[in-house]
């Protein structure tokens, strides 16, 4: 049995990684593996998502998926079949393609509606850093500051667009460790000693991801 999560980069596989190693030790220890699949960037995302999760679906009917872009950038997409301003756009456009995929596979017999309950389409608001921003502890140790740093909107989900997460860590460690934020490299460094229900408990949408998973599994992460 496996939860299969669809994310756009290297660096989102590597901070889910390091954030819910013990909570996936625990899913193991019940059965259940989990995994963070990289589609390369958004457009490939976008390109792929509906047939990884129609494949894996239709592959094991025990099997669960999930869509977690980020919703940073989009507005280049305004003028697209993938609009979407906000969280329930993103979640509406991700649920279009797989549903529209599984009716593709559908016209063979297949129970499209039984296979969609098993698909969560989520996304980080506004992109993965937001749970760097939420683990301010860890985030200060990374960026060796005396005090922990600040200066973004709280709850941190709600940084906004013009000046996403990403932006705000990389002008974090600009200016306190005079070197460039590394996202493969500095994401994992910090979230592997946060406490993944104190940043749950900051980032209301990411929450609900996880209680999902632990709902589907029946292992809660917290």
């Amino acid at each position: 049995m496996k939860v299969w999560v669809y994310v756009e980069g290297q660096s989102d596989r590597r901070a889910l990684e390091a954030l819910w190693g013990e909570w996936k030790k625990n899913l193991r220890r019940s059965g259940w593996g989990v995994r963070i699949i990289p589609l390369e960037n958004k457009p490939k995302f976008f390109k792929n998502i509906g047939l990884r999760v129609v494949q894996r679906l239709m592959d094991d009917s025990s099997d669960y998926a999930i869509g977690l872009p980020d919703l940073y950038p989009n507005r280049e997409y305004a003028d697209t079949v993938h609009k979407h301003g906000n969280l329930d756009e993103l979640s509406d456009v991700q649920t279009r393609l797989v549903s529209q995929e599984l009716k593709d596979w559908g016209l063979r017999g297949v129970d499209v509606e039984s296979h969609m309950d098993r698909f969560y389409a989520a996304a980080f608001k506004h992109d993965m850093e937001v749970l760097l921003l939420a683990a301010a502890s860890q985030l200060q140790s990374r960026l060796k500051m005396s005090n922990k740093p600040h200066g973004w909107r709280n709850p941190p989900e709600e940084q906004n667009q013009d000046n996403p997460p990403k932006i705000v860590v990389q002008d974090l460690f600009r200016r306190h460790r005079k070197k460039s934020y590394r996202e493969n490299v500095d994401s994992p460094a910090i979230l592997r000693d946060a406490n993944l229900e104190h940043v749950a408990k900051q980032c209301p949408a990411f929450r609900a991801m996880i209680d999902w998973i632990g709902e589907k599994t029946g292992v809660p992460a917290y």
